[in-house]
């Protein structure tokens, strides 16, 4: 049996401790060999989690010394194009969170500098990797639901309610952004995933309180235009006031629907739900909003349901075969690019075209 591949951690804050799962699941696959945080007493507990990893305060350090085949970059989003740079530079593997960077500029040097290397370079895009999205991707591949015509999706939190008050996130210079870079970027990349990518982009934002800063917006509304000609709108808030959920999707098509609504109270929209067209004419008003099922959902491709784990698992194996990750740094220019040009069109007014070169 091939020994685990070690993984060095920077970062280790929130986030963070969503990725141990993975370490503490599969030892024997991935195995978490060192830690680097600014804060030392923060690196120190989360090494103590894992157990036996090496403790730095310092990345340069860290890089040159521990014995790690690659790194998990977990930081502020304003560091990621700098830490990914210098592990690159040194060798090292990199999976980095979301969102790769703070500028398109900064995510064009980061893939061609992992392509130059010869290094594997992931986005840490959690939701491509749990098994219910991937189930409708193949639908979606299979043609079952015919022409993809429309999508509709939300990414709502109450940010201020849980995070102190000058929080990094809430700061459009360390964030990128507001909602839209932050966390409206899981679910843009997700339908790139499902159903191509997008062509163009019109949005509108709005910072209406203090507590976001550098232009950080809290509410967004977004137009999208998919190459495929498929139509779709987007809906975020930072600020919302007790909401039914976090986070849902919707897909129109010919030949049925896909809506992942989750019950009130859950976050994620991780109960996805199918409707294919039946044979039958609709009977009645009512049946319009009837006849959904449970979608069949295969596992078979990764050991849990859970994004995070299943992501880094992918990561180590594309690391050791070669395999170019299904959420890989170039892949990943199209939700960067579309992100920037919803930016664009807020900041000017006008409908942006999303260019990724």
């Amino acid at each position: 049996m091939s020994q685990p591949f070690k993984i060095g951690l920077i970062g280790a804050g929130g986030i963070s401790g969503q990725h141990l799962r993975a370490f503490k699941g599969f030892p024997e696959r991935v195995l978490m060999t060192a830690v680097c945080d600014i804060s030392e007493d923060a690196a120190r507990k989360r090494a103590g989690e894992v157990g036996g990893a090496a403790v730095y305060a310092d990345v340069a350090k860290m890089l040159r010394e521990a014995d790690i085949d690659a790194v998990d970059i977990c930081t502020t989003h304003d560091q990621h194009a700098e830490l990914a740079l210098a592990a690159i530079a040194a060798g090292k593997h990199v999976l980095l969170e979301k969102p790769m960077g703070c500028s398109m500029q900064e995510c064009r040097d980061m893939v061609a500098a992992a392509e130059k290397a010869g290094v594997a370079f992931m986005i840490a895009q959690c939701q491509r990797y749990m098994p219910t999205y991937r189930s409708v991707r193949r639908l979606v591949e299979r043609g079952e639901l015919g022409a993809i015509r429309a999508v509709r999706f939300d990414s709502m939190q109450d940010l201020p309610s849980f995070a102190p008050n000058g929080h990094w996130l809430c700061d459009a210079k360390k964030a990128g952004g507001g909602i839209v870079i932050s966390v409206s970027v899981h679910r843009i990349d997700l339908m790139r995933y499902l159903i191509g990518d997008v062509k163009r982009v019109t949005g509108v934002s709005r910072s209406t309180t203090p507590l976001f800063t550098n232009g950080a917006e809290n509410f967004a509304v977004g137009l999208l235009e998919f190459e495929n000609g498929a139509i779709g709108e987007m809906f975020g808030t930072y600020t919302g006031f007790r909401m039914p959920w976090g986070e849902m999707f919707m897909i129109f098509a010919d030949e049925g629907t896909i809506h992942a609504v989750p019950p009130q109270g859950h976050y994620e929209g991780d109960s996805v739900i199918a409707l294919r067209r039946a044979a039958a004419p609709i009977a009645g008003w009512e049946d319009q909003y009837n006849g959904f099922a449970p979608l069949d959902v295969d596992r078979s491709e990764f050991p849990t349901d859970d994004g995070f784990t299943n992501e880094i698992l992918h990561f180590a194996d594309c690391c050791r075969t070669g395999k170019e990750p299904d959420s890989s740094g170039r892949d990943n220019l199209g939700t960067m690019a579309t992100i920037f040009a919803f930016y664009e069109s807020a900041r000017t007014g006008q409908t942006v075209d999303v260019i990724t070169i």
